[in-house]
C-alpha cells in the first residue's frame, strides 16, 4: 500500500492537471536551451522496453552503474501518462561536456571503477532480456538516443535506444554492450533564445527600467549580432554500442568501435564476471535547425500511400453522398407521392409493396428494450469522439509532442473526465426521448458514469495483478491507480449528473408521429435487408477507409517506432464518421421498407460494426508478429489494450449511427407529417 502522503500529492498533483495541463505543453520549437562551450549536461535514463514483451524494466532494476549523487527521479518529465506507459525517467552517471571530446569515460565512478561480480541471477536476468530484444532508452536535451544516423534522409524510420546485448549463435555465450559511443550534433547560434527568455523572465518579475528597456538586462548587456557570443544547440543524440571486455581496475585504453574490434574482446556475461561500463562522446555541427530537431525522429515511411488512402475515402464519401441524396431527394419524394396516392385510392393494392417505411409510423418511434442501456452505450460513445477529436486537434496542432512523454495519454484522461458531464447529458436526454420522460434520470447518470470506465477499469485491475508480479514498470503503481479511482469518483461521476440534471431543463422532442398502442406484426425480412447483412455491410466501407492508416499506427506503436501523423489520423477520423453516417441512413432506410421499425439499437450496432473488422484485423497483426513474442504475457496485454480501443471505437461509432438514424428517422417521418 503506497505512503498516504504519496497518495495525496498524486491527487493533488492529477486535480492540478485537470484545471491547468493544456499549458505545460512543449510545443515543438518552443523552450530551446543554449549552451556555451563546456557547459556541463547529464543524459538521463529511461525504463529498459522490448516490442517483443512490452513489458518495460525500470533502468536501475539492472546491474548497471548508478551516479554518485544518488538516483534520483526526473520530476518534470512524470505525468499520468508515463506512469501508465511504463516510463521512468532518471539521472545517470554519465555526465557531458558541451562541445568538449571524452573518450575512455569511466561510468563506475563510485568503489573500483566497475560493476561488481555479477550474481547467478544478475547474469540470468541479463541473458534473458538479450534473448527478448530488450533495447535500453536514454535522454540528452529532451532528445532519445538512437542507433540510426539523423543525418541520413534516406530512412524512412528512426528507432529510438539501442541493444542491451547481443548473443552469439554459434557459441551460445551472450555479450553485453558495456561501451557507449556517443555522437551529439549540435547546431551554432549566438545567444537569441537565451536573451529572449532573459527579457521574458526579466518583464515577468516587472524589473526593467528605463536603462534596461535601452538594451540592459541585470547581470549583463545585449549585444549586437556581431559582438555576441557562441551559443550551442543539441539538434541529435545518437550513439555507436559495442561490447568491450577490459581488465578491472586497469587504465582504459581508447578503442574505437568497429575499428579495433580485430583486437579486442567483447564482454561475456555470465556469473563473477566484473564488468567496466564506459563511454566517449564526440560532437558533430549540424545544419538542423532546433525548431526541427524531431523531424528525423518523427519519420514515417508510406507519405504518399497516405494521401491516396484519404484521396480514396474522399471518393468513397462521395459516392455514398451522391446514394444518400438519391435516397432524400428522389427514392423518399416518390414513396411519399405514392403513400398520398395510396390514402387517397384504397384500391390501388399494387401500391402497397413500394409503401414500406411509411406503413410503420405508427410504431417507428416505439420505445426499444433495454432503452436505459442504449441511452448509457450512446452517451458514452458521445463522450469518447469528442474526447477523441479534442485531443487529435491538439496534437495536430503540435500541443501534443512527442517531446512531451505522455502528454496525449494525460491530455485524453483529463478531457475524458472533464466531458463526463456530456456524457450524463446525451444518456439522459436520449432515455427522455426514447421514454418520453426523464423519471429515474438518476440511474441513468450512475450507469453512464461507471460503464465504459468501469470496463477500463477492470481490464486495468486484471491488468495489473498479473503483471506485479513480473517486477516491471508495466504494472501501474498503486498510489496512481488509486488516484485515479479517487477522482473517477471526486470528479467524473459529480459532473456525468450535472450533465444529466442540464438535460432535465430540455424539453422533450416531440415526435413527428403518434405511437399506436398495439405494436405492428413485423413481417420477415428478406437477404438484402436481413440485420446480420446490414450489420456487417455498415461496417465495411468505414473499415476500408481507416485500413491503411490503422496499418501505420498499429505498427507504431506495438513495433517501437514514432507516431506522429495525427493530420492524416484526424482527416481519416472525419472521413470514417461520415461514411457512417451515409451509410447509417441507408441501411435504417432499408430496414424501414422492409416495415421494421425495430431500427434503435440496430442503428447502433450498425454504426459500431468497424470495431468487428478492426477486432479481426487486430488479431491478424497479431498472428503475424506473434513469432517475436515470448510467452503468455505480452499476448495478454496485447489483447486487453485492443479490447479497449476496440470497445471504444465500438461506443464511438455506434453513437453516430445512432445519432445519423434517429435525425433521418425523424426527417423523414415529419415530411410524412407534413404531406
Amino acid at each position: 500500500m503506497a505512503h498516504p502522503s504519496a497518495a495525496a500529492v498524486l491527487f493533488g498533483a492529477l486535480l492540478f492537471a485537470l484545471a491547468s495541463h493544456a499549458a505545460g505543453f512543449y510545443v515543438p520549437g518552443s523552450y530551446p536551451q543554449e549552451y556555451t562551450e563546456g557547459d556541463p549536461i547529464q543524459v538521463y535514463v529511461n525504463s529498459l522496453k522490448s516490442f517483443d514483451t512490452e513489458m518495460p524494466f525500470e533502468y536501475y532494476s539492472m546491474p548497471f552503474c548508478k551516479p554518485p549523487e544518488g538516483v534520483k527521479g526526473i520530476a518534470n518529465m512524470a505525468n499520468p501518462g508515463t506512469l501508465l506507459e511504463g516510463l521512468r525517467i532518471e539521472n545517470s552517471p554519465y555526465n557531458l561536456s558541451i562541445k568538449v571530446k571524452q573518450t575512455s569515460q569511466v561510468v563506475c565512478k563510485d568503489g573500483p571503477g566497475y560493476y561488481p561480480s555479477l550474481s547467478r541471477k544478475e547474469a540470468a536476468t541479463i541473458q534473458k532480456l538479450i534473448d527478448e530484444h530488450y533495447r535500453v532508452n536514454m535522454i540528452l536535451d529532451n532528445l532519445p538516443v538512437t542507433m540510426y544516423d539523423l543525418l541520413d534522409e534516406t530512412q524512412e524510420y528512426v528507432r529510438p535506444g539501442f541493444e542491451l546485448g547481443y548473443k552469439d549463435e554459434d557459441t551460445g555465450k551472450y555479450y553485453i554492450n558495456n561501451h557507449l559511443v556517443f555522437n551529439v550534433l549540435y547546431t551554432v547560434t549566438h545567444g537569441e533564445y537565451t536573451q529572449a527568455k532573459e527579457m521574458a523572465q526579466a518583464a515577468d518579475a516587472m524589473q526593467f527600467t528605463a536603462r534596461k528597456l535601452m538594451g540592459h538586462l541585470p547581470g549583463r548587456v545585449l549585444k549586437a549580432a556581431d559582438e555576441a557570443d557562441t551559443y550551442y544547440m543539441i539538434v541529435g543524440f545518437e550513439v555507436s554500442p559495442c561490447s568491450i571486455r577490459r581488465t578491472p581496475g586497469l587504465p582504459l585504453e581508447d578503442v574505437v568501435c568497429g575499428v579495433d574490434d580485430f583486437h579486442i574482446r567483447p564482454q561475456e556475461v555470465k556469473e563473477n564476471e566484473e564488468i567496466t561500463y564506459s563511454y566517449d562522446v564526440y560532437w558533430q555541427k549540424s545544419n538542423i535547425k532546433w525548431a526541427s530537431r524531431w523531424d528525423a525522429y518523427l519519420r514515417m515511411p508510406g507519405g504518399n500511400v497516405h494521401w491516396f488512402s484519404i484521396v480514396n475515402s474522399c471518393v468513397v464519401v462521395l459516392v455514398m453522398a451522391t446514394l444518400v441524396a438519391i435516397i432524400l431527394i428522389r427514392t423518399v419524394r416518390q414513396d411519399l407521392s405514392k403513400y398520398e396516392q395510396l390514402v387517397m385510392d384504397s384500391s390501388a393494392a399494387d401500391l402497397k409493396d413500394d409503401a414500406g417505411w411509411k406503413m410503420v409510423a405508427g410504431d417507428v418511434f416505439r420505445s426499444p428494450a433495454s432503452s436505459r442501456w442504449l441511452a448509457v452505450q450512446v452517451g458514452s460513445g458521445v463522450q469518447i469522439v469528442l474526447t477523441s477529436t479534442i485531443s487529435m486537434v491538439l496534437a495536430t496542432m503540435g500541443f501534443l509532442s512527442p517531446a512531451a512523454r505522455g502528454a496525449l495519454i494525460t491530455t485524453t484522461m483529463v478531457v475524458y473526465v472533464w466531458l463526463a458531464f456530456v456524457a450524463g447529458f446525451v444518456a439522459v436526454y436520449v432515455w427522455g426521448l426514447m421514454e418520453r420522460t426523464y423519471n429515474g434520470w438518476p440511474i441513468v447518470c450512475f450507469s453512464v458514469s461507471l460503464y465504459f470506465p468501469g470496463i477500463v477499469l477492470a481490464l486495468f485491475t486484471v491488468m495489473n495483478l498479473v503483471i506485479f508480479h513480473t517486477g516491471t514498470t508495466g504494472a501501474i503503481p498503486i498510489a496512481m491507480f488509486f488516484t485515479v479511482v479517487l477522482v473517477w469518483f471526486v470528479v467524473s461521476i459529480p459532473l456525468a449528473f450535472v450533465g444529466g440534471y442540464l438535460a432535465l431543463r430540455m424539453p422533450i422532442k416531440e415526435h413527428p408521429v403518434k405511437t399506436n398502442q398495439i405494436p405492428r406484426h413485423v413481417p420477415p425480412t428478406s437477404v438484402s435487408s436481413s440485420p446480420w447483412v446490414l450489420f456487417f455491410v455498415a461496417g465495411l466501407l468505414p473499415f476500408g477507409t481507416t485500413f491503411i492508416e490503422l496499418y501505420f499506427a498499429m505498427t507504431s506503436i506495438w513495433l517501437g517506432y514514432f507516431y506522429y501523423l495525427f493530420g492524416f489520423l484526424l482527416l481519416i477520423g472525419i472521413l470514417a464518421v461520415i461514411i457512417t453516417v451515409e451509410i447509417s441512413v441507408m441501411c435504417t432506410y432499408v430496414q424501414l421498407c422492409a416495415e421494421d421499425y425495430n431500427w434503435w439499437w440496430p442503428s447502433f450496432r450498425r454504426g459500431g460494426s468497424i470495431a468487428v473488422y478492426i477486432a479481426i484485423y487486430a488479431i491478424g497483426f497479431l498472428l503475424s508478429r506473434v513469432r517475436y513474442m515470448n510467452g503468455f504475457m505480452p499476448i495478454f496485454i496485447y489483447f486487453s489494450y485492443m479490447t479497449i480501443v476496440i470497445l471504444g471505437i465500438y461506443f464511438a461509432m455506434g453513437a453516430v449511427g445512432f445519432i445519423a438514424s434517429y435525425l433521418f428517422t425523424y426527417a423523414i417521418f415529419k415530411a410524412v407529417k407534413l404531406d
